[in-house]
């Protein structure tokens, strides 16, 4: 069996567990309707956009793969697959508005993933601009770019003419009045002003493929030297992210090798869950530091106890475990004018996390750089204390050692 043909023989596996998931319907998006089939559980929503002319099914073991951990939605543009016409002009515009549509009238819930093939690539980038707080991850596979036939006609300008008219004469009846539509975007060599990108994670998937008898010159070694820098020129504008160059695959990276298309949303899917980690965490420092500046507050008039009140509940509000107050606390540490309020947060972990020797321990140490030696004795004793009950060594030895160090201080005073 040749490769095409397992290729082939996966992609047919892969429309039929999807089929399976869940069946197509058709959901009006105003004066049309479209087909779309939903699929999967998980945190994240990955919508695939196909390339022109295409239906949802071009996705096939794709979709189905992605779907074991996360929801996924595909669907069919206007006049494709089952979906019918758009009655009016469809206009990239049109396209984009039909996908938001399609989103209100199913229901989904952000976040987003969008992944865009070739054509779909630039109605993800009009989605993403527009509802920048919905999206929080990009796949672009072998994406189509706007100045595309600009720049083929600096390479060569006839065979770039050329290209056009061949193509044309590829496009179904059907298509040809958005091929037309489709045509002027690249003429103009820009696309509408949907606004910025959001910065999100984002992967480029390139192919850059030899032909033996390329029939397009964007085919040809100086077409895909165009193709690649285009493609390198769009990923430079995100801050997150990979570009992927493939030879092994033509156009339909998503058919032809689906394991990278998987593996890239993945990476986008793993990176987004990363940032949205790290922007709660920001978010609850930032809670923590309207705590920290109202304690501080409270000690120069010397309310002890409201500022322990106010600083312990910050804390806990704030959900964070035991090592990242601890570590919080000894960013804290090297900085004597904030003494009082560091001690209080390392106090905190022994009051809240009362059977923990290191919390004990962090806190001796603490008090024994400010100078206070009785008070970071008893710690230490605590946290020896505990570490010999938990068997817990490390803490053992660094707490037994600073007594130590509280004897020679005492001898040398």
């Amino acid at each position: 069996m040749t490769i095409k043909r397992i290729l082939l023989l996966l992609l047919c596996i892969g429309n039929i567990a999807l089929a399976r998931a869940q069946q197509t319907k058709m959901v009006s998006v105003g004066n049309h309707s479209l087909e779309m089939i939903q699929a999967g559980t998980g945190d994240y929503t990955v919508i695939f956009e196909s390339g022109f002319g295409s239906n949802y099914k071009v996705w096939g073991n794709v979709a189905s793969e992605i779907a074991n951990t996360n929801q996924v939605m595909l669907y069919s543009r206007a006049g494709t697959g089952k979906s019918e016409p758009n009655p009016e002009p469809q206009t990239l515009e049109a396209a984009i508005k039909d996908l938001s549509t399609l989103i209100e009238q199913a229901k989904l819930q952000p976040p987003f993933i969008l992944v865009g093939h070739s054509y779909g690539a630039f109605i993800i980038r009009g989605y993403a601009a527009q509802h920048p707080g919905q999206v929080k991850g990009l796949v672009f596979v072998d994406p189509a770019h706007e100045r595309m036939m600009q720049e083929l006609k600096k390479a060569d300008h006839a065979k770039a003419l050329k290209d056009i008219e061949l193509q044309n004469s590829f496009v179904p009846d059907r298509f040809k009045q958005e091929n037309e539509l489709i045509n002027k975007i690249f003429e103009k060599g820009a696309l509408p002003d949907f606004g910025k990108l959001p910065q999100v994670p984002v992967v480029v998937l390139t192919s850059v493929q030899k032909r033996e008898n390329p029939e397009l010159f964007l085919h040809e070694p100086k077409g895909v030297e165009v193709w690649r820098n285009l493609h390198n020129d769009f990923f430079s504008q995100f801050t997150s992210g990979a570009h992927v160059i493939t030879a092994a695959s033509g156009h339909n990276i998503h058919r032809e090798e689906p394991e990278l298309v998987v593996n890239a949303i993945n990476q986008v899917v793993q990176a987004a869950a990363k940032e949205k980690v790290r922007q709660e965490h920001v978010a609850k420092m930032t809670a923590l530091d309207g705590n920290f500046v109202q304690a501080t507050a409270y000690l120069k008039k010397k309310k002890e106890q409201k500022a322990e009140t106010v600083l312990f509940n910050g804390l806990k509000a704030s959900g964070f475990d035991e090592p990242t107050i601890n570590t919080i606390a000894y960013q804290q540490l090297n900085n004597p004018t904030n003494m009082p309020l560091t001690l209080l947060i390392f106090k905190y972990n022994t009051v809240t996390y009362a059977s923990s020797a290191n919390a004990f321990d962090s806190y001796g140490e603490a008090l024994m750089k400010h100078g206070k030696l009785k008070q970071a004795e008893v710690q230490f004793e605590k946290a020896i204390e505990l570490a010999t009950a938990s068997n817990d060594t490390s803490t053992l030895q660094n707490s037994k050692g600073n007594l130590e160090k509280i004897k020679l201080l005492k001898k040398t005073k």
